[in-house]
C-alpha cells in the first residue's frame, strides 16, 4: 500500500459481554459486512456485568495509544431498552460510541469532546435487549465509512458524568478516594490521578483499616507481602503486593473508600 493510500479504518469494542455468547461476534459481523476491510480490535469483553466504572476505566486507559481516526465502541448498557440516550462523540485525536451512562466521562478527561450527538432510534424493528448489535453497530459503520458526526443525529450538550467523581484535594490535602477498579493481578487502583497530586512528598492512604506511607516506582521495590502506593501505567493510584492480591490482603472491592493525605 503507498503511503497516501487510505487505510483501514480501525475499531475498538470494550463491552460486558464476555466470550461464551455471540453478542460481540453479532455486532462485529454488522459491521464487517457494511465495512468489510475494518480492522476491529477488542479491548476487553471481561468488564463485569454492569459495571459502567470499570468499563470507562479500561477504555481510559487503552484509547490514547491508538492511531488517530481510530472508533471506539464502548457497550456497557444496564439502562438498553429503557429512554436512555445512545451518543456518537468526537475528540481531537479519536471517535466514541456509547451508552448516554457516563461511560466515557474518564475518556473526556483525557480529550475533551468537540462534538457529541445523539443516535437516532432507527424506524425499523430493533431488539430492545440487543442495541449494541442493531443502532450502535449500524452507526459504527456509517463512521468508519466516513460520515460526519452531524449525519448520525441531533447535537447533545450535556452528557452524563463519569459514576464515579474524580477525587480533589481540598485545602487541607486529605479526600475521599474510591477504588475505582481492581485489575487480574489484584492492584487496587484509585479514582486519583498522578496529575491531580502535583510535587508531594508521597501520598498517605487510610483504607480498609490500614494506613499505607510507603510509594515505589516500580512492584519490585516493594518488600513482599507489604501493601505499597504507586503510581500505575496509566496514571492513576493504585495499591499493590509483590507477587501477591492487595484486594485480597486489605479486603477491598469496587467502591471501597478511602482518606488520602498529600
Amino acid at each position: 500500500m503507498s503511503p497516501r493510500a487510505r487505510r483501514p479504518p480501525v475499531l475498538t469494542l470494550t463491552t460486558d459481554f464476555g466470550g461464551k455468547d455471540a453478542y460481540v461476534a453479532s455486532m462485529k459481523g454488522v459491521v464487517l459486512r457494511a465495512v468489510p476491510e475494518a480492522r476491529i480490535v477488542d479491548i476487553s469483553h471481561e468488564i463485569p456485568p454492569q459495571e459502567i466504572g470499570e468499563a470507562g476505566y479500561v477504555l481510559a486507559c487503552a484509547f490514547p495509544h491508538f492511531p488517530a481516526g481510530t472508533l471506539h465502541l464502548l457497550v456497557v448498557d444496564p439502562g438498553v431498552g429503557t429512554s436512555r440516550r445512545l451518543l456518537a462523540a468526537r475528540t481531537r485525536q479519536h471517535l466514541f460510541l456509547a451508552p448516554d451512562n457516563g461511560s466515557l466521562g474518564l475518556a473526556f478527561d483525557i480529550e475533551s469532546p468537540l462534538e457529541i450527538v445523539e443516535i437516532p432510534f432507527p424506524d425499523s424493528r430493533v431488539a430492545p435487549t440487543f442495541h449494541g448489535r442493531d443502532i450502535l453497530a449500524p452507526a459504527a459503520a456509517r463512521l468508519l465509512q466516513g460520515a460526519a458526526l452531524s449525519e448520525i443525529g441531533p447535537p447533545v450538550s450535556n452528557p452524563l458524568p463519569f459514576p464515579v467523581p474524580q477525587a480533589r484535594p481540598d485545602p487541607d490535602g486529605r479526600l475521599r478516594v474510591s477504588v475505582l477498579s481492581i485489575d487480574r493481578f489484584g492492584n487496587v487502583i484509585l479514582n486519583f490521578r498522578a496529575q491531580d497530586a502535583g510535587v508531594t512528598p508521597g501520598p498517605v492512604l487510610e483504607i480498609a483499616g490500614r494506613r499505607l506511607t510507603r510509594r515505589v516506582l516500580t512492584y519490585a521495590e516493594a518488600p513482599a507481602a507489604e501493601p505499597v502506593l504507586l503510581f500505575n501505567s496509566s496514571g492513576f493510584l493504585e495499591v499493590a503486593v509483590t507477587n501477591g492480591s492487595a484486594a485480597q490482603t486489605l479486603g477491598c472491592a469496587r467502591g471501597t473508600t478511602g482518606i488520602l493525605t498529600l
